[in-house]
């Protein structure tokens, strides 16, 4: 209940906070801002009021006034810190004041910066850059990468175009990377390679080709066996590979490969499964080389039991509430309320299904078996409700001995519970599943925790 409060309430205190902010109102908040000398804070409150209403006069004058001093502020301090030698911390106060004198310039405040500043900052970012030029080229010859890598990125942001920096911090990004899926690869941990290489672009030194190694190495090629059905119902095996091939080939995944479908009934049917119409023991591994699969999946449903009690409606007797119009002795209208003895039905079903279903992923390379599981699923639903022709919030529980005829053992319920109890009834759910819908829901979740379980397995860890 409490949570509803919120979530009822929470957009009508954000309606109402946002009505309060007016272009007048912000602009006011922006003026003590601003009385306070804090002209950051007033700035901003003058860019929601004009966002709000662009001519909005007074919040324009409260603009011009704070940004002219903000800007103001970050010239005097560029040149302090330039006087006192911190050249890094005069170029970013520089460009703070050029930032939001362009900010202001789309709201058609030009406030001029003096060329002296401008002079006075080319030549500090020319210091500086080549000076973290220099340090970042000895950084990185030592391959310290990471701290390279940060002073070539400032570089490229202060003068983009300054020696061959974009190169060199290509370099100190990516080489890290490089070597790693080097090592990796050499190790033999093909997927973390491929993933490293994934990193950097293609044509960064011999990453493609690389890259290209790493996923011919660590890619698995699977072909899916005939399944088998060791239960009594029909079908349940080519539905569930269905499905299973299905969600395996919606798998994003460059290592896992499928063996077409086709391809793999036809050699196997003829070849090793012969006129059993099912996979021999031992023989799976088999099977997969002939396909050129490097692994196979095979599998067996194991159980299936599904049951299904269809509706059944029972009788029930109530009462149908009638409210009469009549008019009194004086002419006026009133309501006399009467109740009707009615039948109306409560109806109940339910069905289940459950389903096992073993499987596992065998190696054609070597035989073994390098993943098996069991999944036992089910799946129950059933429906109790109420349906009358009659509207049903008129409807009341209760009994009666005759339909025509009034006996004192004739009673409607009075109670609020049993009347709430019936109106749930009435908006219950009537469609029962039936057992075919139910298994198509558990195939599917069983095609996908075979789906995930495969594109998690990685041989490599």
């Amino acid at each position: 209940m409490r949570i509803t409060l919120i979530t009822f309430c929470l957009p009508i205190l954000l309606f109402f906070l946002n009505s309060c902010e007016t272009p007048k109102h912000l602009t006011k908040k922006g003026d003590k801002y601003s009385n306070q000398e804090l002209y950051i804070d007033a700035c901003s409150q003058y860019f929601k009021a004009l966002n709000k209403k662009r001519n909005f006069l007074k919040a324009k004058e409260g603009l011009q006034f704070a940004g002219n001093k903000q800007v103001d502020i970050y010239l005097d301090d560029f040149f302090k810190n330039k006087s006192f030698g911190k050249k890094r911390e005069a170029i970013y106060l520089y460009r703070k004041a050029i930032l939001l004198n362009q900010k202001l310039k789309n709201y058609s405040i030009d406030i001029d910066i003096p060329q002296k500043y401008t002079t006075d900052y080319n030549l500090l970012v020319d210091e500086y850059v080549e000076t973290s030029y220099n340090k970042a080229v000895k950084l990185l010859d030592n391959e310290d990468f990471s701290n390279s890598e940060s002073l070539f990125k400032e570089i490229s942001k202060l003068k983009p175009n300054y020696k061959d920096v974009n190169n060199m911090k290509d370099i100190a990004t990516f080489e890290p990377i490089y070597r790693n899926g080097n090592k990796l690869l050499e190790l033999e941990k093909f997927r973390a390679a491929y993933y490293q290489y994934d990193k950097i672009p293609l044509n960064y030194k011999e990453c493609n080709d690389r890259k290209n190694m790493a996923l011919e190495a660590g890619l698995i090629t699977i072909a899916i066996l005939k399944f088998e059905n060791a239960t009594y119902h029909y079908g349940v095996e080519s539905a569930v590979s269905a499905m299973v091939t299905e969600e395996l080939m919606k798998l994003n995944n460059p290592f896992v490969k499928l063996v077409d479908r086709k391809l793999t009934n036809t050699i196997i049917n003829e070849q090793i499964l012969g006129l059993s119409g099912h996979v021999a023991e031992g023989t799976s591994a088999q099977a997969g080389k002939l396909i050129g699969a490097k692994a196979v999946i095979s599998g067996k449903v194991v159980s299936y039991t599904k049951k299904y009690n269809p509706i059944e409606k029972t009788v029930t007797k109530g009462w149908l509430m009638k409210r009469v119009k009549k008019f009194d002795s004086d002419n006026k209208k009133y309501y006399d309320t009467t109740y009707e003895k009615i039948k109306y039905n409560i109806c109940q079903g339910n069905s289940s299904v459950d389903i096992g279903f073993h499987y596992q992923l065998t190696s054609t390379e070597s035989g073994e078996i390098l993943y098996t599981k069991l999944i036992n699923l089910n799946k129950r639903d059933k429906v109790h409700f109420a349906e009358s022709n009659y509207n049903n919030k008129n409807i009341y529980p209760g009994n009666w001995k005759s339909q025509t005829k009034k006996y004192s053992s004739d009673f409607i319920s009075d109670s609020r519970s049993e009347k709430r109890s019936l109106n749930t009834l009435f908006k219950s759910k009537k469609n029962l599943l039936s057992t075919d819908q139910m298994s198509n829901i558990l195939y599917k979740s069983i095609a996908k925790k075979v789906s995930n379980q495969i594109n998690n397995y990685n041989p490599e860890e």
